[in-house]
């Protein structure tokens, strides 16, 4: 008895072991596994760090006088506050007060040239703040003659450019081609780089801002003592660029004027004359009105009527009759004026019995035939109706049709060239120049090119060249718009058809199949399926949430039968559920990257939340969103612990003072890290911009649900927007480039000189 109660216990004694155990082992699963929010108690919001009563010092007082002294502009009591600020000494004294001080004093100077000296003085003996130092460089650069000469050095470097670049790619080639065609490539070289003045305007854009620079100068600081200098500068340039206005202006208007555009014509030379006066633009004028005086008294003529009375002519007056009366009824002509038309072939009158003939049968539906006789009468000479006929068969919006036919088969033969001669079967690379010495020029590129097209054809075909046809395919919509059941409707529609499958248009060519019986099912089916898919990632592209829940409903409602329409339903429920006015989110790794912003002094985010362990609550990459109102939106890893899974999200109502501090310190790191990075650029965003004043302001206890409101900006850290490394440019001024062309085995390994760059102003001086 006593053994058998041993070795009961002894076994109760093991199986409470195996199972504490098992507790265990489970419990320490479920730390190092789980993830979601923190415990309970260890919340992820911390309160806001106290604000210390601040009690001013000598510090404080001095710059709160320095402050007081620069609104009033009182020069006396800036100098004496300076001097207190830089004798004080106590613990508000900051590292960057002494200099901040210095630059505001420095601010109230009436001359710009002044403060950029006292920057330049400043920025040499100070190096703590990196936004205070970047600040100083851009006061210091902002020279205004400095800015000239530097955008004169960007043309200086344009032309070395272009001469080092002309010498060193034939080089190149020729070194790796072989050296039997280096006498030729370096002769074509040569000629090319001299014929390319002959694009160059006296005036580029580079010199035209610095005329406009040294122009602001000359108006700001009209007394300085380098202004006759500049003067003659700005003169000089003044010259030049009224001789690139003029070229332009009278480039274009005789370009207008060999066209036909006299009204233009005379438009483009006016706007020459603004530059000064000039014989070449006064003769275009001449011209042009004389071309001008001409349609008007051909238009004057067309509308002179002959009005007889006599017996002759009483057929024509019955016909005018009926053909007024039947227009607007829409009935047809009578028996008898059809056999007076067709019997009238000579005679008085037989040109306009043939255009009212025309007319009747377009309105019977015999269109091909129509235009067909309207074609010959357009085609008699001294003939009163030809230039009726003639604009009914020419214009584009009277015979859609015949211009389809004509543009297509213009267009076809416009890509055959483009095949086999490439860019040169459509300009010249120097159209300034006479045409022979601009074809002499071009003359080796043009063989090589013709010579190369067929290995063009064959490794080629998988490039998606330009698209030809795209005038043609609008000539076709609109024949189907005037002629939905003309006799040349489906041979439109099925050309129609295969240009927009081509082009990757599916939704255009599903429409087009719907009026096609002889389109399969199958291909129905298919293209369903890709319009779909194309409607889903063009809705993924757009902010406003109406217009994508929209675009997401129309896919689910006309394609319910395929995938893509399937999710586009599961992703418009879904929007509608997690619908939020607003969505500015704040990634893990921007939080990481400015601890300012997750601290107490702002958004109090719990540490542990960004210390990377899983266990205890880990933020995901998501991050922090502002939702709307005053509520944040929390993502955490998920209770597998992996962040490719969703996130879990909890949603926490904050304070407006936690609100208002977030948003201050978010947009004035924001600024900061812009100023000092520029790389680190924020992208302009109104809808945000206007949502953090009003949390700053205290103004979100009734969310803005206008959908026109919303912003989905996210702030990212630089990691996350250039990866591990960034790219730099290279500190050398030219590339290596290595060049290898299998369609005209040509090899090459060269330097090239980069061009500078542009400003962002510069689409302005162009």
């Amino acid at each position: 008895m006593t053994a058998s109660c041993r070795k009961a216990g002894r076994g109760d004694a093991r199986a409470r072991l195996r199972t504490g155990l098992v507790c265990a082992l489970t419990i320490l699963l479920a730390a190092c596994s789980g993830s979601g929010p923190p415990p309970v108690g260890n919340d992820f919001l911390l309160p806001l760090a106290p604000r210390v009563p601040w009690i001013p010092l000598e510090s404080d007082l001095a710059a709160s006088d320095l402050a007081a002294a620069a609104l009033a502009s009182d020069r006396q009591g800036l100098s004496t506050a300076l001097t207190d600020v830089r004798h004080a000494d106590d613990v508000h004294k900051g590292e960057d007060l002494e200099a901040l001080c210095t630059d505001l004093a420095h601010a109230t100077l009436d001359d710009p040239k002044a403060y950029r000296e006292a920057s330049k003085d400043l920025k040499a003996g100070f190096g703590t703040d990196p936004a205070l130092q970047a600040r100083l460089d851009i006061a210091v650069e902002d020279d205004l003659l400095d800015l000239a000469w530097a955008r004169r050095r960007d043309t200086w470097e344009v032309y070395w450019a272009r001469t080092f670049n002309a010498a060193s790619k034939p080089a190149g080639q020729a070194i790796f081609s072989g050296g039997m065609a280096a006498p030729l490539t370096l002769a074509t070289s040569a000629a090319n780089y001299l014929a390319s003045f002959s694009n160059d305007e006296p005036l580029n854009t580079f010199d035209r801002q610095a005329l406009a620079l040294r122009k602001q100068y000359l108006r700001l600081h009209p007394d300085a003592e380098d202004a006759e200098k500049v003067q003659k500068q700005v003169a000089g340039a003044q010259k030049k660029l009224v001789e690139t206005m003029h070229w332009r202006r009278t480039k274009s208007a005789r370009r207008a004027l060999r066209g036909g555009q006299n009204r233009f014509a005379i438009y483009e030379a006016s706007r020459a004359l603004h530059w000064g006066p000039n014989e070449e633009v006064d003769e275009i004028i001449a011209q042009a009105d004389a071309n001008l005086a001409v349609e008007r008294a051909l238009r004057s003529r067309s509308l002179t009527a002959d009005t007889p009375h006599d017996a002759r002519h009483a057929p024509a007056h019955a016909l005018a009759v009926e053909l007024l009366l039947t227009s607007s009824t829409g009935k047809a002509l009578s028996e008898q004026s059809v056999r007076d038309l067709a019997s009238r072939a000579d005679g008085p009158g037989r040109d306009e019995a043939r255009f009212v003939f025309a007319m009747m049968q377009q309105e019977a539906g015999y269109e091909n035939a129509a235009r067909e006789t309207l074609a010959k009468l357009a085609r008699q000479d001294g003939s009163a109706m030809a230039r009726h006929a003639g604009h009914l068969v020419d214009d584009p919006w009277q015979d859609p049709y015949g211009a389809f036919r004509e543009l297509r088969a213009r267009k076809r033969r416009e890509e055959v060239k483009w095949r086999v001669m490439g860019n040169y079967a459509f300009r010249s690379r120097y159209p300034n120049l006479p045409r022979p010495i601009a074809v002499a020029l071009e003359a080796p590129g043009l063989a090589q090119t013709i010579l190369t097209s067929p290995l063009r054809l064959i490794f080629g075909r998988w490039n998606k060249g330009p698209d030809f046809h795209k005038a043609t395919a609008v000539l076709g919509y609109r024949y189907l718009a005037r002629s939905p059941n003309g006799p040349n409707t489906h041979e439109v529609m099925g050309w129609l058809f295969d240009y927009e499958e081509s082009q990757g248009n599916h939704g255009a060519a599903l429409r087009l199949a719907d009026f096609m019986p002889e389109v399969s099912l199958d291909k129905r089916h298919e293209l369903s399926e890709e319009t779909s898919e194309q409607a889903l990632t063009h809705a993924a592209q757009i902010r406003r949430p109406d217009q994508r829940t929209r675009m997401l409903r129309e896919a689910t409602r006309e394609f319910p039968e395929t995938e893509s329409g399937r999710k586009a339903g599961l992703q418009v429920r879904s929007e509608l559920e997690e619908a939020t006015p607003q969505m500015i989110r704040m990634t893990r790794g921007f939080l990481k990257e400015n601890p300012r912003i997750a601290g107490r002094s702002a958004l109090g985010l719990n540490p542990a939340l960004l210390n990377g362990k899983i266990h205890d609550g880990e933020l995901h990459p998501y991050g922090v969103a502002f939702v709307g109102g005053q509520t944040l939106r929390f993502d955490f890893v998920a209770e597998s612990g992996d962040e490719d899974d969703p996130p879990e999200r909890r949603y926490r109502d904050v304070s407006a003072d936690r609100l208002a501090q977030l948003a201050a310190m978010l947009d004035e790191m924001s600024r900061r890290n812009q100023l000092i990075d520029p790389e680190d650029s924020l992208v302009p965003d109104g809808d945000r911009d206007a949502f953090l004043e009003r949390a700053r302001l205290g103004l979100l206890a009734k969310p803005d649900r206008r959908p026109t409101a919303q912003s989905t900006y996210v702030y990212r850290s630089m990691r996350e927007r250039y990866g591990l490394v960034r790219g730099r440019e290279s500190v050398l001024p030219f590339d290596l480039v290595f060049q290898g062309d299998f369609q005209d085995f040509r090899l090459g390994a060269y330097p090239r000189w980069r061009m500078p760059k542009e400003t962002p102003d510069a689409f302005l001086y162009r």
